[in-house]
């Protein structure tokens, strides 16, 4: 008898326990989905905001490209109980700093320059992808939908510019240098294209007679204070090697240092699969570019002079005069042995003041020389420039990639304050062909023209997480 209502007690038990164990089975199980719902919205987060912050270039239609990639990443993903997911621009805000303030897509698309981050939120794709309902929960009293969200912010990890920065010749963005012959020609900060410069040996101050150049901080963004010892060689080397800041914006002014000399050349050299010397770069971080080749001598085969030196020589310092090169001098110029002139169009050609590009024929107006510059075996194409046409690879087992010898280099404002640690306000970034081999004395870069807007935001598309 005992035994048989020890019986009924435990049934009864049960019959009180078995939900609320069902209950907290279940109520484990939501847990489970909730995390894995939260882990998925995480993930189309993640590549939404690195996705669309690739696009951004500073124009509407950057934004507009940002959103579009933003959708194709979200609907290639799936979210367990939802599938694939549909995303609205409410999803997308827009900000110049990772810190805000944030635009929406419309603020962003009316007022799109300088906005560089995303964040993705995904709350606003709406409950039925952030809302669990409690159906086992109701076992032991939780009524309430159980409610998930994912948010990532992505933006700029840098700048694809050098630090290393140079006096702007001019302040005029655009003029008209008038050869003779008709042969009016562009010129965009004092810089003829296609005209080899010594880097090192330019300074816009009147009667100079030695170049002036900086290094520039490259981890301490403009407004920012001035990080210890960081335009230190050894500090700006690794970021000469791969040519980056890591920093997103020139706006405001650059923490500078003047050099008396230039002791990174052999970073720059990296470009050319040339590796060593103190604080050498690593050629995985910094590979050769897919052309090796050095655009002097007879290497640069389709000029008659096989110029010694890849730059211009210099203009004689003047009373009066900023240090230019013989091809800076006013026109007409005096007719010069031609190869002092250097290495001319190994990049592009000079560009004609309504923008069009100057036929070789043109060289006698452009370049007067005695003797004159003469066809050789290797005639220049202008659909094919030697940059492009007449390539050595680099040694078997160099890593490699394409463009790694174009050099972006700030233009500043100049005079420059004296002494050793400076500041200066950049005017323009300048694109430069390295066409040979730099040295302590001579960094030779054929102009190439003054970055767009939107150029100098599309060497800020190395992007990641940032939240």
């Amino acid at each position: 008898m005992k035994r048989r209502r020890q019986r009924g007690s435990v049934a009864i038990m049960a019959a009180f326990t078995l939900p609320v164990a069902v209950g907290l089975c279940g109520l484990a199980l939501e847990l489970a989905l909730a995390f894995q719902r939260q882990a998925q919205l995480q993930q189309v987060a993640d590549g939404v905001a690195l996705g669309a912050a690739q696009q951004l270039d500073g124009t509407a239609g950057g934004i507009a490209a940002a959103f579009s990639k933003a959708q194709q990443t979200a609907s290639s993903r799936q979210v367990r109980g939802v599938g694939n997911v549909a995303l609205n621009t409410g999803a997308l805000s827009f900000a110049g700093d990772a810190a805000g303030p944030w635009l929406d897509y419309a603020s962003a698309a009316a007022a799109p320059a300088g906005l560089r981050y995303v964040r993705a939120d995904m709350a606003a794709l709406g409950a039925d992808y952030t809302s669990l309902p409690a159906i086992f929960g109701n076992l032991l009293g939780v009524r309430d939908a159980t409610t998930v969200g994912a948010r990532a912010v992505a933006g700029p990890n840098g700048l694809r510019v050098l630090p290393f920065a140079i006096c702007a010749p001019s302040s005029t963005p655009a003029a008209t240098r008038d050869n003779g012959s008709s042969a009016l020609e562009q010129v965009q900060y004092g810089f003829r294209f296609g005209v080899g410069y010594n880097l090192l040996a330019l300074n816009p101050a009147a009667g100079a007679d030695s170049g002036e150049y900086f290094l520039v901080d490259p981890v301490s963004a403009p407004g920012a204070p001035a990080a210890a010892a960081s335009t230190d060689d050894s500090q700006v080397a690794p970021f000469m090697c791969i040519g980056k800041l890591a920093y997103a914006s020139l706006a405001g002014r650059l923490h500078l240092r003047r050099n008396s000399a230039f002791g990174l050349w052999r970073q720059l050299n990296s470009r050319f699969g040339v590796y060593g010397g103190s604080d050498a770069c690593d050629r995985y971080a910094a590979p050769a570019d897919t052309n090796v080749r050095e655009f002097r001598g007879s290497q640069a085969s389709w000029m008659s002079s096989n110029p010694p030196q890849a730059s211009a020589a210099s203009s004689t310092p003047a009373a009066g005069k900023p240090l230019m090169t013989i091809a800076d001098n006013a026109a007409p110029l005096p007719a010069v042995p031609p190869a002092q002139y250097g290495t001319l169009w190994a990049y592009g050609p000079a560009r004609q003041s309504s923008n069009g590009n100057f036929a070789f024929s043109k060289w006698g107006v452009l370049y007067p020389s005695s003797p004159g510059f003469s066809m050789t075996a290797t005639v220049w194409s202008s659909s094919s420039p030697p940059y492009q046409g007449l390539i050595t690879q680099p040694s078997a087992g160099t890593p490699s990639r394409k463009d790694r010898r174009l050099l972006y280099v700030p233009l500043l404002s100049c005079p420059i304050a004296a002494g050793s640690a400076v500041d200066g306000t950049v005017l323009a970034v300048a694109r430069f062909l390295l066409t040979a081999q730099a040295s302590a004395s001579e960094v030779p870069g054929e102009f190439a023209g003054i970055l767009s807007a939107k150029e100098l935001a599309a060497l800020a598309t190395d992007v990641e997480l940032v939240q």
